[in-house]
C-alpha cells in the first residue's frame, strides 16, 4: 500500500495522511497482526503503528 519510509519521513507525511490513507493504513496493519510475519513485515507494522498513533493524536 505505502512505500516505506523513514521515521522522518513518516512524521512529515502525518500532515499529509488523509482519512482514507489512514484506514488503508489501518487496514494494512490488520491484515499483518492477523497472520505471521516476516522480520520485514514486523518493521512495516512497527511504522503503520508509528502513523496511525500519530494521526490519532493529531485528531485529538
Amino acid at each position: 500500500m505505502f512505500e516505506q519510509e523513514t521515521n522522518a519521513d513518516a512524521i512529515g507525511e502525518i500532515d499529509e495522511l488523509s482519512e482514507i490513507e489512514y484506514h488503508l493504513t489501518v487496514v494494512e496493519f490488520d491484515i499483518l497482526w492477523n497472520r505471521r510475519t516476516t522480520n520485514q513485515e514486523q518493521s512495516r507494522m512497527e511504522e503503520l503503528i508509528r502513523l496511525i498513533n500519530a494521526f490519532e493524536k493529531s485528531r485529538r
